[in-house]
């Protein structure tokens, strides 16, 4: 059964997982508190309660009214590894005592609802490295940037913590650089490029077994324990955009339609696509995108034939795989794959 989808305006965020680190942060840089809550359901009372919740959309505010008041280019660097170091985030703590990287981000992405509840990876082989692709669950628009840069951050300062080094690790990024690519550098250490078709990290396979020598597994299984009893407060929800390219890439290579999608996921067709214009986009932009993330990624995994990438995608033929592969990358198959090898 599928999990239950969530909203903008569902409170599916804990206070004290990322919110209150980031008003403390953005406060010792001369934020007024009282305009970073501006716009938000959020109360000054709020904040020190424990179990206190929030709306995505509050969490998405919060974010913009750091970016207004502050000239902080620093700050999601400075949050990612502040949230790594948060005693009370029982999640960070579980990757802080993970004994490698493998076990650290399977914990992540299970519990991913309780610290980045908009964000999903998806996980495959290319060459001699572990590819995570990072998605979203719901259209992030402006903020994108700033979270994926802050969940960059969290990840890049595990490795240097955990082995010394970020080496052996690549990010490339969909965006431009929001700042100087020379400040992406100094804070994860490692080589980055932009303008990419995803938001990816690039682990060499040694350092994704190696072992962290900080490992406890005592402290690892508490906070495990932990975090499986604050799904009872917080459930696993997942955003509908997530569930949407799920389902279809679960059926490929047939296509669903609108009907089947709601289906499976407890809607009508007309509450789908209302729910999918709110996300700024329709139930064929997230098949075409589902097709198209397959292919790229199955073209960096596998000598797959432009005829087998077609049967795999659900094309007709060759000639429509090759045409719709252009218009999604600008190239053909076979130049994609060479420039992608080349990096």
């Amino acid at each position: 059964m599928l999990p239950r989808h969530f909203s903008y305006q569902d409170k599916i965020l804990l206070l004290q997982h990322g919110c209150t680190d980031l008003l403390h942060l953005a406060q010792r840089r001369g934020a007024s508190l009282h305009k970073l809550l501006s716009g938000t359901s959020i109360f000054e009372q709020d904040i020190h309660k424990p179990h206190a919740r929030l709306h995505h959309a509050d969490w998405l505010k919060l974010l913009q009214n750091c970016q207004q008041q502050l000239n902080s280019p620093e700050l999601p660097f400075l949050l990612g590894t502040a949230l790594l170091q948060n005693r009370y985030i029982s999640l960070s703590q579980c990757l802080l005592h993970a004994a490698n990287l493998k076990q650290a981000l399977s914990q992540l992405h299970y519990f991913r609802h309780q610290l980045f509840p908009g964000v999903y990876v998806q996980q495959y082989r290319k060459q001699q490295c572990v590819v995570l692709e990072f998605n979203t669950g719901l259209t992030l628009g402006q903020q994108h940037s700033t979270a994926i840069t802050m969940l960059f951050s969290l990840l890049l300062s595990l490795i240097k913590q955990q082995l010394g080094s970020s080496k052996g690790i690549s990010a490339q990024l969909k965006q431009q650089p929001a700042q100087s690519e020379l400040t992406y550098q100094l804070h994860w250490g490692c080589a980055v490029s932009f303008n990419q078709p995803c938001d990816s990290l690039l682990i060499d396979y040694p350092v994704w077994h190696q072992a962290f020598p900080a490992t406890d597994p005592v402290k690892f299984a508490a906070a495990r324990r932990t975090c499986r009893q604050l799904n009872r407060v917080l459930p696993r929800q997942r955003g509908l955009l997530e569930q949407v390219c799920r389902l279809q890439r679960r059926a490929l290579p047939a296509l669903l339609s609108l009907e089947q999608a709601a289906q499976q996921l407890g809607l009508s067709a007309s509450t789908l696509k209302r729910q999918l214009s709110l996300h700024k986009t329709n139930f064929a932009q997230l098949l075409d995108s589902v097709r198209r993330d397959a292919a790229r990624q199955l073209l960096q995994q596998g000598c797959y034939s432009n005829r087998q990438l077609a049967c795999k995608l659900g094309y007709s033929d060759e000639h429509n795989f090759r045409r719709a592969f252009k218009r999604w990358t600008g190239l053909i198959p076979s130049s994609f794959k060479e420039l992608q090898n080349s990096h």
